[in-house]
């Protein structure tokens, strides 16, 4: 009995981490808030910012829009594209964000 409680509180542990740290999808566009959503993006998003020239305040970070990279090794990694003066409109499952 006591495996099969073991196994099963690491099978939800697990499941867990999957949902709280999820990638962006390669070759797609992602708002910062976005990215902020699928995961623990707040320092790459803050290090892209800072790489770009760009301010790190929050409507920067929220409002910007930022490319995921093809390259294999590279897989998650952001690079930023555009800060959204007007807002960053979420694009829908598979499709990249763009600006208003």
């Amino acid at each position: 009995m006591r495996f099969t409680t073991t196994s099963s509180v690491l099978i939800c542990a697990l499941m867990a981490s999957s949902v709280i740290a999820d990638n962006c999808k390669k070759g797609l566009y992602y708002c910062g808030s976005g990215l902020l959503n699928k995961g623990k993006y707040y320092d790459q998003i803050s290090a892209a910012l800072v790489a770009a020239g760009q301010p790190t305040d929050n409507a920067h970070v929220t409002n910007s829009l930022f490319f995921c990279l093809v390259d294999k090794n590279t897989n998650g990694n952001i690079n930023f594209t555009t800060f959204c003066a007007n807002g960053c409109q979420d694009g829908g499952e598979g499709n990249s964000d763009y600006c208003i």
